[in-house]
């Protein structure tokens, strides 16, 4: 696995023969001491409707551990978490966003523990080989387009430039959604786009909404025709009969691993090893298929309506110069758009 999708896994990470039974072994112990810890905190950037289903099924298997969630854009997660660690009051205990290069900063100043359950063995794409944080969910950047308000015939992120969808467009501020700072960053690096492109959706009068929900919102109720966005958001139960379709771009759609962490203060120690394990487990990532999401585990399968994650044609993002660049390009976005 090329660092350029996520991380490398090493056979580190897979751990050793026997190691994952003894781990096995611990769940009972790991349960009674979260009972006794009482809740687990997740701060994260996932959907609300899928944290719902997850806390539901979480109780119904663990009774007597609470589930609370702080939900918002990658950047004010870890402003939060920032926040918090500095002044020695940290509130949460799994962290999951949708950007990997925020993880990598979080590894140097040491705000990960190193953990490496047995459900690790079914997760072959992207971990971090130290422990510190594992894929997952398999988001996938795609065009979400609505052919009643004009969005029919739209198949690749290059039609969204063409003077009929003068208007007609919406898209996400990298500033804001962690997938769409690697999606963004993805094209910046393109040569085939770069800031070109977004030159051309500027004068294309495009929209620039907050996160990648905003753009759903948008193209589901026919305020716009087209956006950029994620999968995910057409399998919401809210949009069930909308007429907004998922299409896979024909340059590729980008695909990132998103990374799901434990906090090395995290307050509820067990309880956050208990969810991490129970988020990683069929169950839970069964609920991501069901949702549109490419699950992490390689034993459950991609979402109905969408091609198995191995014959999706994607574009990889090249996560080094994301990080890299990541002042350069937020520069140079809010010199263009503004934020």
């Amino acid at each position: 696995m090329q660092r350029r999708e996520f991380l490398a896994t090493s056979a580190v990470a897979l751990g050793l023969p026997g190691w994952a039974h003894a781990q096995d072994d611990d769940i009972a112990a790991l349960y009674a001491q979260a009972k006794q810890e009482g809740k687990v905190v997740m701060y994260t950037s996932v959907p609300s409707f899928l944290l719902d289903r997850w806390k539901v099924l979480f109780k119904a298997k663990y009774p007597g551990v609470d589930v609370e969630f702080f939900r918002s854009g990658t950047g004010k997660v870890l402003a939060r978490i920032e926040t918090e660690t500095r002044a020695g009051a940290l509130g949460g205990d799994v962290v999951w966003m949708a950007d990997p290069t925020a993880f990598n900063g979080m590894v140097a100043q040491k705000q990960l523990l190193a953990y490496r359950p047995p459900e690790w063995q079914h997760i072959k794409l992207a971990k971090q080989p130290d422990g510190y944080f594992v894929a997952g969910r398999i988001l996938v950047g795609c065009l979400l387009v609505n052919p009643k308000a004009g969005g029919a015939g739209v198949k690749s992120f290059a039609d969204l430039t063409k003077p009929a969808l003068k208007g007609k467009v919406a898209i996400a501020s990298p500033l804001v959604s962690g997938s769409t700072h690697v999606i963004d960053g993805t094209l910046w690096k393109d040569p085939r786009f770069g800031w070109k492109y977004f030159e051309q959706l500027k004068k294309n009068d495009v929209l620039v909404l907050n996160d990648v929900p905003d753009v759903a919102r948008a193209v589901a109720s026919g305020e716009r025709a087209a956006g950029i966005s994620l999968t995910l958001y057409k399998y919401q139960p809210e949009y069930a009969n909308s007429p907004m379709e998922v299409v896979l771009p024909s340059e590729g759609a980008v695909t990132m691993a998103s990374p799901l962490g434990i906090l090395a203060k995290a307050p509820h120690p067990a309880a956050a090893k208990l969810f991490y394990r129970f988020l990683l487990s069929p169950i839970a990532q069964t609920v991501l298929s069901e949702a549109g999401i490419y699950p992490a585990r390689d034993d459950v399968p991609a979402p109905n309506g969408l091609p198995d994650y191995d014959k999706l044609k994607k574009l990889l993002p090249d996560f080094d110069w994301i990080e890299k660049s990541q002042r350069e390009n937020q520069a140079k976005w809010r010199e263009l758009f503004g934020g």
